[in-house]
């Protein structure tokens, strides 16, 4: 009855000043009689914990919302703003999160019809309280039909080494000795810490509530190049920045920190006796400031001159200057013009395409906008034009991007939209997917017909653990190695302890083995001058192999051999459990994980499509959340579902 009367009392209460406002007798005044009782009804609207259970009580927030946005955008941000500070969450995380992203999500707010098909889809994406609406049916149009009859291409035999990381969310703020427990999604700043009273101090390295620290990335870049004699090119699948969401602007602070970080990179990819390869960046919702908004195109962008910033072409030339030398001039051009996407060709008889999947994000708030967009940016068009190509020259093709499709916060449609052209171009032309995001090691297995068997599974998406210890993690990277003469490095004595690869056949480009490094860091305090103990994790050939999961000498990690790993998971409890710990690389504060979380997990593993998850929007057992709700757990409930999202 209360959240009825506060909606009724809003509705006329904003109505009836977004009259006055019109009015050309009261002008454009922020002040009126009854602002005051409307900011004070929204705000114990927003902060009613049933917004977040009832799909009714949602959409009710969301008119209340927009009845907000038209009166002032001063009334819509303050409102918000003593909203999220009366659920527990920290004022300045509140003030500047909204103050950032208050603008954007008031200009879509007023444009989408709340009370249909996009209210809901806000409301089930961002706070899973309503049903996801049912994906709109649209067939992708190709160009070609697919082939019935392709021959395999046949395996060289010859080695390539290709090193996998992502996540890197470097904090330039870091300081060894502050507090590693504070109020903020974040730790280890100046800024947080009571030094008279600090609980846990930070260490040189790194800690587990914390971003990485320029050490951290330097330990793991000097590292890097002792665990292969050459590598043939990197991948690095998004998220420059640090987890800063607050406080992402003015944009050219956003912009340092990502340039910065590639002038460092550029230092260990470019330089002989280092790295010394190439580096193929994809971009992630880190990059944008404010945090996660990527416009369609530039008809979305309010017409004011002070944000005109948030058409991103500041981004886009930033990261085509930062990656020059790694991609020609002519693909550079294309990062410019498609939106981060480009086509690249690390080598002969291989296509990269490297995906903006910023579009298939759920707290992208221009996505909801765009909502019956069935091809949004012209994506999927410039996908399919790359891939048919791909086909009629019998080369294969890696997709990069940073969040994979069958994420839980990719957007239902663009992921059942994406998954058509996976199945229509797989596995003859796509050799392999890779993405990032989540910070743990995963993968997501696509099948043809929707039938999940291992004679139906068509195509892998591997995707990469963090460098970042946020939150809760240890820090990894991946390498990938190929086939070489029928032998691969083994990684049963400690000679070979150093590889952590994937092994790719130079000529079919399929994954061979997935190798994964890390750094202990609950053992820091054991650490010397010459910092962490890198080493590798695990060879997913050697871990998952069993006699219900056969792999011949020769036989790549093919998606039925990984749909035939996830079976044992089914049946086999260590070798669930070696997976879940390597999930979380390996991490001693990872939650237990009962029947229906490994349930969960084996589903997520099948689920190329984000519809298709059993756990319908987050598994909530090991979910990156701010560090306040951790600490803080008698907080509402629904503060983990409010600001789950932003921590990524």
């Amino acid at each position: 009855r209360l959240l009825v009367g506060n909606v009724f009392v809003l509705t006329t209460l904003a109505a009836d000043i977004f009259q006055q406002h019109s009015n050309p007798v009261f002008g454009d005044r922020l002040e009126t009689v009854h602002e005051a009782e409307v900011f004070d009804a929204a705000q114990n609207l927003l902060s009613a914990q049933s917004v977040a259970t009832s799909c009714s009580s949602c959409i009710s927030l969301l008119q209340v919302i927009k009845n907000l946005s038209y009166i002032s955008e001063g009334l819509f941000i303050s409102t918000l703003i003593g909203a999220c500070k009366r659920t527990g969450l920290d004022p300045m995380v509140c003030e500047g999160v909204i103050r950032e992203q208050g603008p954007v999500l008031r200009h879509v707010i007023r444009t989408i019809n709340v009370s249909g098909r996009d209210g809901h889809t806000m409301c089930a994406s961002t706070l899973n309280s309503c049903p996801y609406p049912v994906v709109e049916p649209w067939n992708v149009t190709f160009p070609k039909a697919k082939p019935k009859h392709v021959r395999p291409p046949t395996p060289s035999g010859r080695e390539l080494t290709v090193l996998h990381i992502s996540d890197w969310h470097v904090d330039p703020l870091y300081e060894s000795g502050t507090d590693t427990v504070c109020d903020k999604p974040i730790c280890c700043r100046r800024e947080f810490t009571n030094y008279e009273n600090v609980t846990e101090p930070a260490s040189v390295w790194g800690s587990y509530s914390c971003d990485t620290p320029i050490t951290l990335l330097e330990s793991m870049l000097e590292y890097i190049p002792t665990v292969a004699d050459k590598f043939d090119f990197g991948i690095l699948t998004g998220d420059v920045p640090p987890h800063e969401v607050w406080s992402t602007l003015p944009y050219n602070k956003t912009q340092l920190i990502v340039s910065s970080s590639y002038d460092l990179m550029h230092i260990h990819f470019d330089t002989p006796g280092l790295i010394n390869t190439k580096l193929y960046p994809t971009i992630g919702n880190h990059e944008a400031a404010p945090t996660n908004l990527f416009p369609h195109n530039l008809s979305q962008i309010p017409k004011d001159e002070d944000k005109q910033f948030l058409n991103l072409t500041w981004l886009y030339q930033t990261l085509s200057e930062s990656w020059d030398g790694w991609l020609e001039s002519e693909t550079t051009l294309q990062v410019v013009h498609n939106s981060g996407s480009y086509v690249a060709y690390p080598t002969d008889g291989l296509v990269l395409i490297g995906l903006n999947t910023m579009f298939c994000y759920n707290l992208n708030w221009w996505n909801i906008e765009n909502g019956g967009e069935k091809d949004p940016n012209g994506i999927f068009d410039w996908l399919v034009k790359h891939l048919q190509r791909a086909e009629d020259e019998g080369k294969r093709v890696w997709i990069t991007g940073h969040i994979a499709p069958g994420d839980n916060t990719c957007l239902h449609d663009y992921s059942n939209y994406y998954y058509q052209i996976v199945e229509r171009y797989a596995p003859h032309v796509i050799a392999g997917q890779f993405f990032g995001h989540t910070h743990r090691d995963e993968l997501e297995i696509f099948y043809k017909k929707d039938e999940k068997s291992a004679a139906n599974a068509i195509s892998t998406a591997y995707i990469a653990p963090s460098i970042t210890p946020f939150n809760n993690m240890n820090p990894g990277f991946r390498l990938v190695f190929e086939f070489c003469q029928g032998s691969r490095h083994s990684t049963s004595s400690d000679d070979h302890l150093l590889y952590s690869v994937y092994k790719i056949d130079a000529e079919t480009f399929d994954v061979v083995d997935s190798l994964t490094y890390i750094a202990d860091l609950d053992k820091v305090e054991e650490w010397d001058e010459d910092g962490p103990n890198w080493h590798l994790q695990y060879s997913a050939r050697d871990a998952y192999s069993s006699s219900r999961a056969k792999l011949g000498p020769k036989e790549p990690l093919s998606p039925a051999w990984w749909h035939n790993v996830t079976e044992a998971f089914e049946d086999n409890d260590s070798m669930f459990e070696k997976y879940y710990q390597y999930r979380s690389k390996s991490s001693p504060l990872r939650p237990d994980c009962d029947e229906t979380c490994r349930a969960n997990l084996i589903c997520g593993i099948r689920a190329g499509k984000s519809e298709d998850r059993c756990d319908y929007q987050r598994d909530d057992m090991d979910q990156s959340l701010f560090a306040e709700y951790q600490r803080n757990p008698e907080r509402y409930e629904y503060n983990k579902d409010l600001c789950s999202g932003l921590t990524h």
